[in-house]
C-alpha cells in the first residue's frame, strides 16, 4: 500500500465522524448525552444549541443538513437531510463545534442550492441564519492514476467520489464558491487539500506521495485562413521534428525529391459531396434510360486534392466529406481546417511516393470499413517512400484497427498535437521484421494525445521514432511497442497505463521473448504511474539529427494535451 506523505485532515476517526453526523443532522436524543470528539478534535459538553435556518426566497420545503466542517464520508452512502416547513423555516438543534451547512432546492429541472460554514459555542443562544440559494454546478476532474486508486472527498460534505478507469471524476450539486477537495487513499485518513471553484476542471495526479493539481486550460480561437500566402507561412513556422523542411503549397518537390519553395494555388472545398451521378442523354437503352456515370464533383475535396501541383486547399464550410472511394494523394499539398470543423469519412486518404504534405485541424471519423481484420482501411495511410509529411492538430476516432500507418519506407513524418482514441491501436510505424526490414523510416511523435485503445498507441516496426511529450492516458497494452530492431527515444513522456514500453513483439508459450523481435529503446524522465515500467536501454546510441525543446512532465502537460490536442 502506497505511504501518503501529507497533513491529517481533522481529528475525527471513521467512527465519530459518523456519530458527530447523526448528532448534527439526524437528531437522535442519545447522542445528545454523550461526550464525544467535534471539529478540531476538542472535547465538549452535551450543550445544544439550535441552529434555526430560513431559506431566503420562494424555497418551501427545502433541504437542509450539517456535518461537522471535518466529517469526510466513509462510503457512497448520503448523510439524511431534514425539509424545511412551507416558509423555508427549520431548527437544527447541535452541540457545540463548527459546522458546513449544506441547503439544496428542486423545483422541476431547475436544482439551486447553498454550503456555508457555521461554529456554534457552549455560551451561544439560539443562531439564527439565512441561506440564499444559487444554481448549482460541478466540478470534474481527470486522477493520473497510479497503484490504487484515489477516493475523492470535500471536507464537511457527504461527497464521496471513485474515479472511473480512465481517472475521470465528477463532484456534482455543488453551488458556486470554494471547497477543500481531499485526495485519497480510501484505506487511510491521510489526503490533501485543495481549493477549488465550482465549474473548474482540476487535473489530479495522485499517483506520487505529493499531489498535484493544475486548474483549467483555456482554448485558444483559431481563425480560418482568407487565403494570405502569410497565414501559410505561418503555418509553417510551427513545424519541428523529423518533418522540418515541408512546404506543402509552398513548395514542389523536384525529380529528386527535393522540396524547392514555389507558391502554389488556392482551391476552396464548396461542398461535401464525394462524386456525383451524370446522365449522357447521348447513350440511350431500349428502354429509354439514359447511361449515368459517376464524376468528382465539382467544388469537392477530391477536385481539390487531385490538382496537378502545389495546392493550398481551404473549406468554405464546416461538414462530413465521406470519401467514396479511397483519395490518392499526389504530391506538394497542405489540406487547412483550420477554424472549420471538418470531418472525413469514409475511405480514408493513401499517399504512395509522395512527398510536402501538409493535414491541418482535420478530424477523421466514421470509416466506411468496420471489420475487425487487416482489410480495414486506415484514416490515414503513409506508404511507399512517402516523406515529409507533417499531421498536425488531426483528430482519429472510431477507425477498428489502425487509425494511422506510416510504412514501407516512408521517412521525415511529423505527427504533432493530434488525438487518438477509440481503436486498437494509435499509430502503426513499419511491418513486423518478417515482412519487410525498414531501417531508413523516420518518425517525430510529439504532444499528442492517446484513449480508449484496447491495445497500443504506437507500435514500432524498425527505424527511428521520437516520442516526445506525448500522454498515454487510456491504452490496454503498451504505451509505445518498440520491436523488431526499432531505434526509439521516449522522452518525457506521460504514461496513465500499466505497461508504459514494450520492446518484444513477440513472446514464447512460456513467456519469454523472441529475441529476434526485439527493438531498442532509450527512456528519458518519463512520467510513468505505474509502479514499475521502466526499461533500461540506450537505443543503441540513436539521437534525432534536429533541434527541438521538450516540455517538462507534470500533471499541467497532461491536462494541456487532454485539452488542447486535436482538431480545432
Amino acid at each position: 500500500m502506497r505511504k501518503w506523505n501529507l497533513k491529517k485532515i481533522g481529528g475525527l476517526d471513521a467512527f465519530s465522524s459518523i456519530l458527530a453526523a447523526l448528532c448534527g443532522v439526524l437528531l437522535l436524543s442519545a447522542c445528545s448525552n454523550d461526550k464525544h470528539d467535534v471539529a478540531g478534535g476538542t472535547e465538549a459538553e452535551s450543550t445544544i444549541v439550535a441552529l434555526q435556518i430560513q431559506v431566503a426566497g420562494n424555497h418551501a420545503y427545502s433541504r437542509v443538513r450539517a456535518l461537522p466542517d471535518d466529517f469526510l464520508a466513509e462510503e457512497a452512502t448520503e448523510v439524511e437531510w431534514i425539509e424545511t416547513d412551507e416558509n423555508g423555516f427549520v431548527k437544527i438543534p447541535m452541540e457545540p463545534g463548527a459546522y458546513t451547512v449544506e441547503a439544496r432546492h428542486v423545483d422541476g429541472a431547475v436544482a439551486t442550492g447553498a454550503v456555508y460554514s457555521v461554529a456554534i459555542d457552549s455560551s451561544s443562544s439560539d443562531v439564527i441564519d439565512t441561506i440564499k440559494l444559487v444554481e448549482l454546478s460541478s466540478i470534474e476532474g481527470f486522477v493520473l492514476l497510479g497503484e490504487s486508486t484515489p477516493v475523492i472527498r470535500i471536507a464537511g460534505l457527504d461527497r464521496y467520489v471513485v474515479p472511473d478507469s480512465t481517472g475521470h471524476f465528477v463532484i456534482d450539486s455543488l453551488p458556486t464558491g470554494s471547497f477543500e477537495i481531499l485526495f485519497g487513499d480510501p484505506q487511510e485518513i491521510n489526503s490533501t487539500k485543495v481549493e477549488s471553484t465550482t465549474g473548474d476542471t482540476l487535473y489530479v495526479d495522485c499517483s506520487d506521495s505529493v499531489v498535484q493539481v493544475t486548474g483549467p486550460v483555456e482554448s485558444a480561437a483559431t481563425e480560418v485562413p482568407k487565403g494570405d500566402w502569410n497565414e501559410h507561412a505561418a503555418l509553417l513556422a510551427q513545424v519541428d521534428g523529423y518533418a522540418v523542411g515541408v512546404l506543402g503549397a509552398a513548395g514542389i518537390t523536384d525529380s529528386l525529391g527535393n522540396i524547392l519553395a514555389a507558391e502554389g494555388e488556392i482551391c476552396v472545398v464548396t461542398t461535401t459531396e464525394d462524386y456525383v451521378i451524370v446522365e449522357d442523354t447521348t447513350d440511350v437503352d431500349s428502354a429509354g434510360n439514359a447511361k449515368t456515370t459517376a464524376v468528382i464533383a465539382p467544388g469537392s475535396l477530391r477536385e481539390c486534392a487531385y490538382k496537378e501541383g502545389s495546392t493550398w486547399i481551404l473549406f468554405e464550410k464546416d461538414g462530413v466529406y465521406d470519401l467514396q472511394s479511397p483519395l490518392r494523394l499526389k504530391s506538394d499539398k497542405t489540406f487547412d481546417g483550420r477554424g472549420r470543423n471538418i470531418q472525413i469519412s469514409g475511405m480514408g486518404i493513401l499517399t504512395s511516393e509522395s512527398s510536402n504534405l501538409i493535414f491541418e485541424n482535420l478530424t477523421f471519423t466514421k470509416p466506411a470499413i468496420t471489420a475487425l481484420d487487416t482489410s480495414s482501411r486506415r484514416a490515414l495511410s503513409i506508404h511507399s517512400h512517402t516523406h515529409h509529411v507533417w499531421v498536425d492538430h488531426c483528430k482519429f476516432e472510431e477507425y477498428p484497427l489502425v487509425e494511422l500507418d506510416v510504412k514501407r519506407g516512408s521517412h521525415h513524418v511529423t505527427i504533432s498535437w493530434s488525438r487518438f482514441e477509440n481503436a486498437q491501436t494509435g499509430v502503426l510505424f513499419g511491418l513486423a521484421g518478417d515482412i519487410i526490414m525498414d531501417t531508413a523510416q523516420s518518425l517525430t511523435m510529439h504532444h499528442n494525445y492517446f484513449a480508449g485503445l484496447s491495445r497500443d498507441g504506437i507500435l514500432a516496426h524498425g527505424g527511428k521514432l521520437h516520442a516526445y511529450n506525448n500522454f498515454f492516458d487510456s491504452v490496454e497494452k503498451s504505451g509505445v511497442v518498440c520491436s523488431d530492431s526499432a531505434k526509439c527515444l521516449v522522452e518525457k513522456n506521460v504514461f496513465n497505463n500499466e505497461m508504459p514500453v514494450t520492446l518484444y513483439r513477440w513472446y514464447n508459450e512460456d513467456g519469454s521473448p523472441v529475441d529476434s523481435t526485439v527493438g531498442f529503446v532509450n527512456m528519458v524522465d518519463n512520467k510513468l504511474v505505474a509502479e514499475e515500467g521502466f526499461v533500461e536501454g540506450d537505443a543503441r546510441g540513436y539521437k534525432p539529427d534536429y533541434k527541438y525543446s521538450a516540455d517538462d512532465v507534470d500533471v499541467g502537460l497532461a491536462l494541456l494535451l487532454k485539452s488542447q490536442s486535436g482538431a480545432r
